[in-house]
This record gives C-alpha cells, sequence and structure tokens, in this order.
C-alpha cells in the first residue's frame, strides 16, 4: 500500500548527484560552516537521495538544517571533542553543530579505533539529526569492517509528535533508528537502516507535502483516532503497531536505541533543576547517536566472511517465491539499484524541493540552474 501511495509522487525534474552535491556543499559553507563539514553534509544528503531515500535527502537542506540554523540552534563554528575515552570507546561532544558533520567526525574516530583495538563504540552527545543513519555504517564498509548507527531522542514530558510507547498515550520517543550494514564480496552490501517507528515521521512529511495520504496503520490523531490523512497523523506507533501485532518490541528497540545513544552518552542527564520541560530533572539536549565498527578480521578471514555473506544472500534469492512476487530482496538492494539508476539518469525532485531549492539559491546567492 505504502509503495503505491509513494508511487503517486509527482517528480517534475531531475538533476545531475554532482551538480546537487556541489550547490549542497556551497550554501553550507555561505552559511558558514567550514569546508570540511560542508562536504560530510552534502555527501550525506546526497547519497540519501542517489539511494532512493529521499525522506532524508536533498529535500532536507532547507526543511531541517537552513532551518535550525536560522532558527539559532546549530553552532557553525563547533567543535568536536571527546570528553572520555579508552582504546575500545570514547564519549564525545557535538557542540552543537551540523549533526551530518559529527557524525561522520565520530563514525571515523570509532574506525581509527576498532583498527588499533578490533572493534570500538562511540557515543554522541550535544548533536543534531544526522539524516540517513545507513551512511554511517556505509563508510565501515571501505574498511572491510562492520558499522552500526543508531540515534534517537527520548522527551520525559511527552512530546506533540513522535512515538508511543506500548499503552501510552503521549509519544515519548523520536523515531530511533537502528542501521548496520555487513560487506560482502559479489552481492550488494547488506544494509540494514530502519526506525524504531512503523515509520520515519520524515516519511509522514514527504506525503504532507505532496499532499498523499498515509496508511492509516501509521499511527493516529491528536484524539487518538487512526487517520490516512498524513497532516492530522501526530501519535505514530512503535514498530509492529499496538500490543497484539508486536508493538512491544518495536517499542523495546526504540528505548534501547535512547539508551545507548543519549543515556550512555550523557544527553539525557540531570543538569535541568527546575527546568520545566525536564522530568525529575533529568531532561534530553540535542540529539544522540551511538556509532560503532568492528573489524571483521578479529575473528575470521575477511575474504571467507565476505563469500558466507554472498552464498546467505544467494540462498534467499533462490528461496521459494510468493505467488505475484519476482524477486525476494535483502537488505539495501533496492537501495543499491536505485543509486545505480539514480547515478546515471539524475535526482528526481518534487515541485516542493523545487521551490525549496530556489528560494535558497536566492536568498544564499548560489546559483543552481534547475
Amino acid at each position: 500500500m505504502e509503495a503505491a501511495m509513494e508511487a503517486a509522487m509527482e517528480y517534475v525534474t531531475a538533476l545531475p548527484a554532482q551538480t546537487l552535491h556541489a550547490f549542497t556543499k556551497e550554501v553550507f559553507e555561505r552559511v558558514g560552516f567550514s569546508p570540511a563539514h560542508a562536504a560530510d553534509g552534502a555527501d550525506v544528503l546526497l547519497w540519501a537521495s542517489r539511494r532512493g531515500v529521499d525522506t532524508h535527502g536533498v529535500r532536507n537542506l532547507k526543511l531541517i538544517y537552513l532551518r535550525l540554523l536560522e532558527a539559532g540552534m546549530f553552532n557553525p563554528n563547533a567543535t568536536f571533542s571527546i570528553e572520555h575515552e579508552t582504546p575500545v570507546s570514547a564519549r564525545v561532544n557535538g557542540d552543537g553543530g551540523l549533526g551530518l558533520a559529527a557524525a561522520c567526525w565520530a563514525m571515523r574516530l570509532a574506525m581509527d579505533k576498532a583498527e588499533q583495538s578490533g572493534m570500538a563504540f562511540v557515543t554522541m552527545h550535544n548533536s543534531f539529526h544526522l539524516g540517513a543513519a545507513g551512511y554511517y555504517p556505509a563508510m565501515a564498509l571501505e574498511r572491510d569492517m562492520i558499522g552500526i548507527c543508531l540515534t534517537g531522542y527520548f522527551n520525559g514530558q511527552g512530546a506533540e509528535i513522535g512515538v508511543l510507547p506500548t499503552f501510552g498515550t503521549k509519544p515519548m520517543f523520536s523515531t530511533n533508528p537502528i542501521a548496520v550494514a555487513f560487506p560482502t564480496q559479489d552481492e550488494a552490501p547488506w544494509l540494514l537502516d530502519m526506525a524504531t517507528s512503523i515509520a520515519p515521521y520524515n516519511r509522514v512529511a514527504l506525503h504532507r507535502e505532496n499532499g498523499l495520504p498515509v496508511p492509516a496503520q501509521w499511527g493516529m490523531t491528536d484524539a487518538g483516532e487512526p487517520t490516512a490523512d498524513a497532516q492530522l497523523l501526530h501519535k505514530m506507533w512503535p514498530l509492529g503497531g499496538d500490543r497484539a501485532h508486536g508493538g512491544h518490541k518495536g517499542y523495546g528497540l526504540s528505548m534501547m536505541v535512547a539508551t545507548l545513544s543519549a543515556v550512555l552518552s550523557g544527553g539525557w542527564d540531570d543538569g535541568h533543576d527546575g527546568d520545566e520541560k525536564a522530568f525529575n530533572g533529568y531532561k534530553q539536549s540535542g540529539d544522540g547517536h551511538f556509532f560503532g565498527a568492528i573489524r571483521i578480521d578479529a575473528f575470521r578471514p575477511v575474504e571467507s566472511f565476505k563469500r558466507g555473506m554472498d552464498a546467505m544472500i544467494q540462498a534467499i534469492h533462490a528461496a521459494p517465491k510468493e505467488k505475484g512476487q519476482a524477486r525476494i530482496y535483502v537488505a539495501g538492494e533496492i537501495e543499491h539499484e536505485t543509486e545505480q539508476q539514480r547515478t546515471r539518469d539524475g535526482i528526481p525532485l518534487t515541485a516542493a524541493t523545487v521551490a525549496d531549492l530556489k528560494e535558497v539559491s536566492e536568498k544564499y546567492g548560489v546559483a543552481l540552474e534547475i
């Protein structure tokens, strides 16, 4: 049903990925981010757009990142720093900077430590939206490592829009994604990137801005009624839905992500006495992230692992198909094929995204031919 809805998405033009990348990087620099942070930011957004993850791609340049900067929420001169570390771990501070760049820095730190110690994990607090969570585990593939990324937010007082705990009536979580990547030899890399809610809220926003309905199973209105109206959907179900359909499992995963990315990083802390938005003095400031890198050769030879992954994927491809289905996909395979097609044909853009990009081009004086 969701695929049919998104098939109705109307794209009005397409631009080469390299054109959009150069534009995005220059805009980030023009508004005050360093060239290095701007480059990382553009890399993450265009990676998502190339792979068909339009919910987290270049459409968010204005909608999320420039909006937060203009609201004074970003520190364009952020310096990312290590607050505590061991050979296999680090707790780091994003300094309120561009979450896209902060996350790249933290993932590189995890990989550098893993090079020396076999595996490493990094938690980050005082950060913001990091875009497509799958980008960061994918970075580890270039070093023949397993990559992990979790990111999340917990609101102790509840929020107007977000994900419900099982049996709760007020959203307490963001959509708290989990992303993991495994390298392969001949098959497309296995790359899971999933929200712990039924759908990421950015997908609701994408449907809303394009005048499309959403599946009624995604969530409810403020009044607790199921709705297919993207404008009215504020209370989202955890993955699975209600208790009878296993929603307690998605809720558990969401809280796990919040713990590893916010509590472990120190993002959810007790330094908020007297803050009306805090719960018993605890509050989360900014988004929390968790990154992991694991060297495969700490367990077995890399090439034999890759061959094993290929064999597993090929066995799934060869398995009997449901009636009417031509293929069985594994995680990341559809996006990999979309990336090949969009790298060749360009990034398709909706009318809403075109309008936003034109506005950004004029406002910041960065040329973009559409």
